[in-house]
């Protein structure tokens, strides 16, 4: 069931078109992530979801609710819309209970009860109710600031990147969480991030944005495996790019022939793989013209649980090296022979977006 639908928004700002035509629409209960390079227009397209700008054309309808027909529109305040920022905004002067407990009605007569079931939902200690923010670590402030927002029952919750000033680890507990927090409240969420990573992770649904246009929407799997043009495809995360010749349901490249989506094209074409997609064996000198697709690792870099081999295809007379995602656990040496296995199928750009 829709939600929110955006119909053919548009913004802009003199002659710069921050928007332009935007249609997306969000499933109730979903979480949508909105993500693009810097000036594509997501953060434009937060603020007037909340209320903060209004579109020059096009249509907000939220639960049947018409919040913006163009200029025309419902003022922010009687929207029904929480919303975090990256820094939390939580007002110093006040302790914990207060900033969780602005927007209830003070004379309300469960307004303690309240306060105390926020902060159990973000778990946090209700001990820490009677700290000042600067009392908190980042992720606490922002679990307060989340409590806040839903304090006010918000129909929707809009996240303006509110993980990146986190430090890598805690950003990644602290997306699980309010994740955990907003499912359990059943609450539908837009997110808004430049973190690639973070948006795969966190949404059913990711839009990616490219100069105040949508490119393309789904599901995270589908954008990452499937992605409509080459842009995309390295936007959301290391990507092998090779020409092709297409034949039935395979093509030829440069690590020979492999299967590929080719959905009854033929002929020439760009194909995508992902790094993680190709599987390396080692092989010795003599293995080398025995067929199959062969390379030499020219570098290694550790990265933990996963890392990256450069590779040097045998058969590209120096052609661009490729990049191969392996667990530490088979790492092999600089300079030696692998055999390379291709896992899956390539994806095929479509004609318009190659």
């Amino acid at each position: 069931m829709t939600f929110l639908a955006i119909k053919d928004i548009s913004k802009n700002y003199g002659p710069v078109s921050a928007l332009a035509g935007i249609d997306l629409e969000v499933l109730a209960g979903s979480r949508t992530a909105i993500v693009g390079p810097s000036g594509s227009g997501k953060t434009t397209l937060l603020r007037i979801i909340a209320g903060f700008e209004t579109p020059d054309t096009g249509k907000l309808i939220l639960e049947g609710e018409t919040l913006a027909d163009g200029p025309s529109i419902v003022p922010a305040h009687r929207r029904g819309i929480g919303i975090v920022s990256q820094d939390g905004a939580l007002f110093p002067h006040l302790s914990v209970a207060d900033n969780i407990g602005f927007g209830i009605e003070r004379g309300a007569s469960d307004r303690e009860q309240r306060i105390g079931e926020l902060i159990d939902m973000v778990e946090l200690d209700r001990g820490m109710l009677s700290r000042r923010p600067h009392e908190l670590s980042g992720g606490q402030q922002q679990r307060v600031a989340l409590a806040r927002a839903l304090g006010r029952k918000p129909r929707l919750m809009l996240l303006d990147e509110p993980f990146s000033a986190l430090d890598t680890g805690l950003r990644e507990n602290m997306r699980k969480a309010v994740a955990r927090v907003l499912q359990a409240a059943g609450i539908t969420a837009i997110l808004v991030t430049h973190d690639q990573a973070e948006a795969l992770s966190f949404a059913d649904q990711v839009a990616v944005l490219r100069e105040g246009r949508l490119i393309q929407a789904g599901t995270p799997q589908a954008l990452y495996l499937t992605p409509r043009d080459r842009d995309t495809a390295t936007f959301l995360g290391d990507a092998i790019l090779l020409p092709a010749e297409l034949g039935d349901g395979f093509a030829d490249c440069a690590l020979g022939r492999i299967a590929a989506d080719a959905g009854g094209r033929r002929g020439n074409a760009e194909i995508m793989l992902r790094p993680e997609q190709l599987f390396l064996t080692s092989t010795g000198y003599d293995e080398i013209d025995a067929g199959g697709c062969h390379g030499t690792v020219s570098d290694v870099e550790f990265g933990g649980a996963l890392c990256t081999i450069t590779l040097l295809l045998a058969n590209t007379n120096g052609g661009n090296p490729l990049l191969v995602r392996s667990s530490s656990a088979r790492l092999p040496a600089v300079g030696s022979n692998v055999r390379v296995t291709v896992l899956g199928k390539a994806h095929v750009f479509d004609i318009a977006g190659s």
